[in-house]
């Protein structure tokens, strides 16, 4: 995963979506198990160090809004 550029404000929110368990690897590819019999295959980078059984969380971030000035009455 590349790094991700720092926003000109350099504050960004880091959202947990969940943690789940890998239930199949391959030299490309891994298996997240999200819930029932949903999966998730994600690209493996060749250098990961994962194995069936780990937990992964999975998490996505987003740019914090700059505060916007609120007018007074």
């Amino acid at each position: 995963m590349e790094p991700t550029p720092e926003p000109l404000d350099g504050f960004r929110l880091r959202l947990v979506l969940g943690k789940f368990r890998v239930t199949e690897v391959t030299e490309t590819s891994f298996k997240l198990q999200l819930g029932g019999s949903t999966t998730a295959t994600m690209s493996r980078p060749i250098m990961a160090d994962i194995h069936d059984g780990d937990l992964l969380t999975l998490y996505t971030e987003v740019l914090l809004a700059k505060p916007s000035p609120t007018s007074v009455q």
